[in-house]
């Protein structure tokens, strides 16, 4: 064994010294690896979007009866323009005669259905020469609101528009004269005779506020006429003053609306009538000069029926029936029945004279 160990000793120091002075030459320099060039991806396109269409425009056409200048129609017509302009894409055309005039108005409404709008706006002055063409249109798919004047029929009978937004006519006349009674009562006067001015003759709804009137103080056992007064209020004023000088026991007057009235009460002074002591007067509508008239006393009272709000929620609802199928509040919408007296003036005088009433 040990002669083995010996010859073993050797070999085993010469691979110790060869491994030891290999581990001490340098090693060849290693080659440099390089990597493959990265490609970059190109920017994704850009692509361009196509501009959303805009959407479509609706027509809706409002279509009244009384004279378009009138200062009772202008407030209609700034409450539709007001709720046009809610709405980007609505267009609200606004139309009428320049005067009443029953014929010329039904021809507009004619020629409104004919330009094939989205809705129709239109006071129902009289059923009877509306209802023809009005059913043509909603049977051919055209919705309907009707303003200011609505068709006095029974719902089973009515021209079917989708509602009626205004004031009840008959109720108005009636509310007229039981407050002129009463007020006059208080201030210690008896009522002895009544006229009712009627600057519209054939307008049903104004037949129908005249109705309301005379029907009220017949009741009570007092005489009560409506007469024609025609559209131009210096005429009416001086058929009123005719009408007193022939009936002198009449002390309640009606001359119609606000240019009625406004040309009524210094015609009447003129005549040596004192308005507010032996004549007593109220109106229909509000005007700044009617406003004047209450407030010195010279006429008792002028009913509102808000027509801004007949102008303005007819042409939203219509807008919101047309766009979301939204189905307005069944007929009457009531814009009101009000009488503003002198205890009202201060509160109602700005809107008033910024046109909304």
């Amino acid at each position: 064994m040990e002669r083995h160990w010996k010859v073993a000793i050797p070999v085993i120091l010469a691979v110790l010294v060869a491994t030891i002075l290999g581990a001490c030459v340098p090693a060849p320099p290693a080659e440099e690896v390089v990597a493959p060039p990265v490609e970059e991806e190109p920017p994704p396109a850009v692509v361009e979007e196509e501009a959303p269409a805009p959407e479509e425009e609706l027509t809706v056409y409002v279509v009244v009866h009384g004279g378009i200048a009138h200062p009772f129609w202008r407030v209609v017509e700034k409450g539709a323009a007001d709720a046009d302009a809610l709405y980007p894409d609505l267009k609200v055309i606004y139309s009428g005669p320049e005067e009443y005039d029953l014929e010329e108005f039904v021809s507009l409404v004619e020629a409104a259905i004919a330009a094939k709008p989205n809705g129709l706006i239109v006071t129902i002055t009289s059923h009877e020469a509306l209802d023809e063409p009005l059913r043509r249109a909603i049977e051919g798919g055209l919705p309907v609101i009707a303003i200011n004047a609505m068709d006095p029929r029974p719902e089973a009978e009515r021209i079917p528009y989708l509602t009626y937004i205004g004031e009840d006519h008959y109720m108005m006349g009636a509310l007229v004269a039981k407050k002129m009674l009463a007020m006059m009562r208080e201030n210690g006067v008896e009522p002895e005779g009544a006229v009712y001015g009627n600057h519209h003759p054939g307008a049903f709804h104004i037949e129908q506020r005249a109705a309301g009137f005379v029907d009220t103080v017949k009741a009570e056992g007092i005489p009560a006429e409506q007469i024609d007064v025609t559209e131009d209020p210096v005429k009416g004023a001086e058929v009123l003053v005719a009408y007193l000088k022939a009936n002198p026991d009449t002390n309640m007057v009606q001359p119609a609306g606000t240019p009625h009235s406004e040309a009524f009460i210094p015609r009447a002074i003129e005549e040596g009538y004192t308005p507010g002591n032996d004549l007593f007067v109220a109106t229909i509508d509000l005007s700044p000069k009617v406003l004047e008239y209450i407030e010195d006393g010279t006429m008792l009272f002028a009913t509102d029926q808000q027509q801004y709000l007949q102008g303005y929620l007819s042409v939203v609802h219509m807008y919101l029936h047309l766009k979301y199928g939204f189905v307005p509040p069944p007929a009457p919408i009531s814009t009101g029945e009000a009488a503003a007296t002198k205890d009202l003036v201060p509160m109602i005088r700005d809107l008033v004279e910024k046109g909304y009433k």
